[in-house]
């Protein structure tokens, strides 16, 4: 018995959600028809499916003179489709159903008009048919062409009538070959065969079953009738009857249709090449670029000049520390100081600073589309160009926080080496003094008294000279050890300063790149589970 392959139902409503949720991720990334036509598909399909599938919509099409309503007429058992030899003939369509009457809201929403309701009696097999001639897709009239499109894009199998003249007619498998694809939901009508002796008849049935297998319609099948004599009636009706009782063509229609409009986004969307995740080295590279050009090294240089102008504030001799504090704070003129809060006064970014934080942004871009097909090139580019103004906000505040948190107490050496400092200080105060007073005494010719010596050097001498000895030895040892610290200190604020740039990075640009990554990734495989390829 010819018949169509089975196609099963299952996952027809998760590949409609699949191509709706990809119609969404492709808005403003794709083809703008392409997205449409994937979007009609699934609102038809929504529109088809609450007329429930207990319904079959079955489109009779074929050129002028083929015989589409002498077909109509020989499957409703009565002449109810108008023929003759003015062309065209069917210049509306015309709804025929059997069964009960509730093929109206299917007709209603196809807008037919013209109706015949077949009684039950006369063919009980095609319970649940609604049968559709429509005018001829070669009609000279556009607006029969645009009433054939329409109906056929909306019934559930397209029965093509042809005839022996015509059946390798250019423009109708023009036409054909744009519904390759649904094969399952459509059947060949070589219309006429009583004009033909049976080997030519079995000849142009092998030939339309040869074009119809190399136009991708392989699994439609072709009968040979004759409306004349009835040749081969009941088998176009048994196969009617098959798929009217199946109630599956409404499901491989929307299949297909959901099927096509996948593929076409698929095409769109190009060879899945191209990286799926931004590599390490384009993050390494491009954070290396951002710390450049957020003026960190400008940064770096201040804290540890900083810290060393604090050290020798701290423990330097102290007659001479003071003109220290004379010199401005290096931290304070970028108003990062300790106390200091809001913006900073970083450097004003250079030109070339500001070309090569712009060129690692377009880099970074490139390296990771490189190889993709349009339009996912100028996408990720677009990701990873944030707004000029946020980024040198967001790069300014990660600098500043980093010094801020960088610059807390003071080291506890600090405070010993002041009060060795402060003690050799008073020891030299001391020393002086008592020798002043013994100046005096000499002068004023008083008696000297006796002086304290600890081997054979005078205390108050040894005061005077051991304190500024060592008090500058201490100093030049607290300039080394600043020196040293200033250097660590600088490490680890360049350290959590450019852990905080690579926050920034990821948040205004790889962030996004990824996220356009994701978003093909994603397209792609609901593009394959709507198509029915997963």
């Amino acid at each position: 018995m010819i018949g169509f392959p089975s196609r099963s139902s299952v996952g027809l409503p998760q590949q409609l959600e699949a191509l709706g949720q990809a119609v969404e991720l492709a808005q403003d990334r794709l083809d703008d028809e392409q997205v449409a036509f994937g979007r009609h598909v699934v609102d038809k399909a929504a529109e088809r499916l609450r007329h429930g599938t207990t319904r079959t919509l079955v489109a009779v099409l074929g050129a002028t003179g083929s015989g589409k309503s002498s077909i109509t007429n020989v499957i409703v058992g009565d002449d109810v489709a108008t023929t003759g030899v003015r062309r065209p003939t069917t210049s509306s369509t015309l709804g025929c159903f059997w069964g009960s009457d509730d093929a109206q809201a299917l007709l209603d929403w196809l807008e037919v008009k013209n109706r015949h309701h077949v009684l039950t009696a006369m063919n009980r097999d095609l319970d649940g048919l609604v049968l559709l001639d429509v005018p001829d897709h070669d009609s000279v009239a556009e607006a029969h062409r645009e009433e054939m499109e329409r109906i056929a894009e909306h019934a559930d199998m397209l029965l093509w009538v042809t005839d022996p003249e015509k059946y390798a007619d250019k423009a109708m498998h023009d036409y054909l070959k744009q519904l390759a694809g649904h094969g399952a939901v459509m059947a060949m009508v070589l219309n006429k065969t009583d004009q033909l002796s049976p080997a030519d008849a079995a000849t142009c049935h092998s030939d339309l079953k040869r074009l119809l297998d190399n136009e991708g319609l392989d699994q439609s099948p072709v009968v040979a009738v004759s409306a004349l004599n009835g040749h081969g009636v009941e088998t176009l009706q048994a196969l009617l009857g098959d798929t009217v009782r199946n109630q599956q063509a409404v499901i491989d229609r929307l299949a297909a249709d959901n099927a096509m409009a996948a593929d076409g986004l698929l095409d769109a969307l190009g060879p899945a090449q191209g990286a799926n995740a931004v590599p390490k080295s384009v993050v390494k590279d491009l954070n290396s670029d951002l710390v450049d050009a957020s003026g960190l090294h400008v940064v770096t240089e201040a804290v540890a000049a900083g810290y060393r102008r604090d050290a020798v504030a701290a423990t330097g001799w102290p007659f001479t520390r003071w003109l220290r504090k004379l010199r401005p704070h290096p931290l304070r003129k970028l108003h990062l100081g300790k106390g200091s809060a809001g913006r900073a006064s970083l450097p004003t970014p250079s030109g070339i600073q500001v070309a090569r934080s712009q060129n690692a942004l377009r880099e970074a871009g490139a390296a990771v589309s490189e190889g993709m097909p349009g339009p996912w090139p100028d996408a990720i580019a677009a990701a990873a160009t944030p707004d000029h103004d946020e980024l040198a906000d967001r790069l300014d505040s990660a600098v500043s926080d980093s010094v801020r948190a960088g610059v807390g107490r003071d080291p506890r050496w600090w405070s010993v080496m002041n009060m060795v400092q402060i003690a050799l200080a008073i020891a030299v105060v001391v020393g002086a003094v008592w020798l002043g007073l013994l100046a005096v005494a000499a002068y004023l010719r008083i008696p000297e008294p006796p002086t304290p010596e600890i081997r054979s050097i005078p205390i108050p001498t040894g005061l005077l000279i051991g304190g500024i000895l060592l008090g500058l030895l201490v100093a030049f040892l607290s300039a080394r050890l600043a020196t040293v610290g200033a250097l660590k200190r600088s490490r680890a604020v360049r350290g959590r300063a450019e852990a905080a740039v690579a926050e920034v990075s990821d948040d205004l640009v790889i962030a996004p790149i990824q996220a356009e990554l994701e978003r093909r990734q994603e397209l792609r495989g609901l593009l394959i589970k709507a198509s029915g390829k997963s």
